[in-house]
């Protein structure tokens, strides 16, 4: 089962209100704004981490001598071990403070049982100390960045699947130089039909990347689960041409990167109430009362699995040194402070 960005985003007009769900459609322009705004929330995530409930593991080699190491899409590690063998070592996580700020020897190549996180423009930068005397496997686990979206991607597809709309081919159906390039491969030829544009492209000249024909419409889907990206300088004759009804190789440039996107159907209706809560923003409507009592019923469910309430606790003692607890706290706070 298929669930696609523009049905979410047509679902969410009608959540809103902003749509009548049985006497209007959306329009072009509101899907285009839909889009935006979706892509917003998607974005807004990368500081409200608490709403990305999926960890991911990510694995890189640690290089001899090296501290630093980049991650892209990085939002915060939850474990960070490496390997030796077939022996899993753990690591410990230091602050900022102590491990940029506290007396070291920088010239020692050993095993990096400390690190720290340092978040940066398009994800993450992993610090290592000990620097590492060789190398070997390192692995991560943590929250990581949710992708943009394109208007006719699969939101439930654990593969990078593109629907490249209903094929017009006019004239002798030329692709020029640029007209439609698939991961860095151009497809410039021509094609008498759809199909035959489908069976080159399923000949292997893409790596990993297969095509179908579904009534005339072009569906594209990296095997591999990596992402594809495509791009058109929209520059043709259009008496002379192939294009699509989702990716026009007519009507200006474009350049589209679709990644995969394995979303719960939870995740998904949260999606669904929160671009119809933004679009009531944007476009000056009240929201509903029932959006506004769904999403708050699904940012509780989302943040108290994505983050456990902290129930640690710190015990101070009254006969202990250094430590001073004031009549107001004893008698206002009852002796509770905040560790």
């Amino acid at each position: 089962m298929s669930y696609t960005v523009i049905k979410l985003i047509t679902n969410s007009y009608y959540a809103s209100g902003i749509v009548s769900r049985e006497f209007e459609t959306v329009s072009g322009s509101q899907v285009n704004d839909g889009l935006d705004f979706l892509n917003d929330i998607l974005t807004d995530k990368t500081i409200e981490k608490n709403m990305i409930p999926y960890y991911q593991k990510y694995t890189l080699p640690a290089v001899a001598g090296q501290e630093k190491y980049f991650i892209p899409n990085l939002e915060s590690v939850e474990t960070l071990v490496f390997f030796i063998d077939d022996v899993r070592y753990q690591t410990r996580p230091i602050n900022r403070k102590v491990y940029f700020g506290s007396s070291r020897a920088n010239n020692i190549d050993s095993l990096p049982f400390n690190w720290h996180m340092e978040r940066c423009p398009g994800g993450a930068n992993i610090y290592l100390y000990f620097f590492p005397q060789t190398n070997y496997p390192l692995e991560i686990w943590g929250l990581f960045r949710l992708n943009k979206v394109q208007i006719n991607q699969d939101l439930v597809s654990s593969v990078a699947r593109v629907n490249l709309g209903f094929c017009t081919i006019a004239g002798a159906g030329t692709l020029g130089i640029g007209q439609l390039v698939i991961n860095g491969f151009d497809l410039a030829g021509t094609y008498a039909n759809t199909q035959a544009l489908v069976n080159y492209i399923n000949t292997g000249v893409i790596t990993n990347v297969m095509a179908a024909n579904i009534l005339n419409n072009v569906y594209i889907g990296n095997a591999s689960g990596s992402s594809i990206n495509v791009v058109t300088s929209g520059n043709a004759d259009p008496a002379d041409c192939v294009t699509f009804y989702n990716f026009s190789t007519t009507a200006g440039p474009l350049n589209q990167t679709f990644f995969p996107m394995v979303l719960d159907e939870f995740y998904i209706n949260y999606l669904k109430f929160s671009l119809a809560d933004r679009l009531c923003t944007e476009f000056n409507f009240i929201t509903p009362v029932g959006v506004e009592k769904q999403l708050a019923k699904y940012d509780a469910w989302i943040e108290k699995m994505s983050a456990p309430l902290d129930l640690s606790q710190t015990k101070i003692s009254t006969f202990a040194n250094g430590n001073n607890i004031s009549y107001g706290q004893v008698n206002l706070g009852l002796g509770w402070t905040v560790g």
